[in-house]
């Protein structure tokens, strides 16, 4: 799945954490630090496949675990249009 950040999104960093603020529904999202970081290496990437690893690598946590929660994150993030999904197959 190819991902970005919505164009109503505005992004306010907070010692390391984050406020989402979606400009047109008022939405807030906060995140923490972990879920900051895969923000900003979804905005640069577009792509949970690819920030995976990178993220393995940042944080000790097992794969299984750590797939279960991105997905509930991005699904959170979708939900709320915060993230929007790209080349979405018809």
């Amino acid at each position: 799945m190819r991902l970005a950040v919505s164009e109503e999104v505005v992004l306010r960093d907070l010692a390391g954490e984050a406020i989402l603020l979606d400009m047109n529904t008022n939405t807030y999202f906060g995140l923490n630090a972990v879920g900051t970081r895969v923000w900003h290496l979804l905005a640069e990437h577009q792509s949970t496949e690819t920030i995976i690893p990178l993220l393995l690598q940042e944080f000790e946590v097992k794969e299984h675990r750590f797939r279960l929660d991105l997905d509930r994150l991005v699904q959170q993030l979708l939900e709320k249009k915060l993230l929007i999904e790209i080349d979405k197959p018809a």
